[in-house]
């Protein structure tokens, strides 16, 4: 069965980059910045335990990434394939946007975990720090 134009468009609306999701900064340790920790006023007890909670999650952020990049590489192989069913490319989309979810849960798993270590005062402020680099990161 042939896929059809309207499918193609569709998986490639769908697919995602994962240096598109993660951010080429997305290892970036903002809590060890001079000049971010200095403006948060972070504590050596505070930064060791963002740094702490931050290597717990590295591996699993890691193999999101893994899986995005091989689902990608799947998908472009079965767009490419004239025998390839609807069904196989609407399932490979679907791993990808679970991937997409279970990053996402967990990149939010980790801000509550760090939010904890932080004052009610520094977050704000680092609310405000994200903000001044938003335009930089899209």
């Amino acid at each position: 069965m042939r896929i059809s134009l309207l499918m193609l468009v569709l998986a490639l609306v769908f697919s995602v980059n994962a240096n598109a999701m993660f951010g080429s900064r997305s290892n970036y340790k903002w809590w060890k910045d001079p000049q971010i920790a200095s403006e948060l006023n972070l504590s050596r007890e505070q930064v060791n335990s963002i740094d702490e909670i931050f290597s717990k999650y590295k591996e699993r952020f890691v193999g999101y990434q893994k899986k995005l990049k091989q689902s990608e590489v799947e998908l472009k192989k079965e767009l490419q394939d004239p025998n390839v069913t609807k069904e196989e490319v609407l399932k490979t989309i679907d791993s990808i946007e679970d991937t997409k979810a279970a990053y996402i849960r967990t990149k939010v798993e980790m801000y509550l975990k760090v939010k904890d270590v932080l004052t009610p005062q520094q977050e704000t402020t680092l609310h405000k720090i994200k903000l001044r680099f938003k335009p930089y990161h899209r």
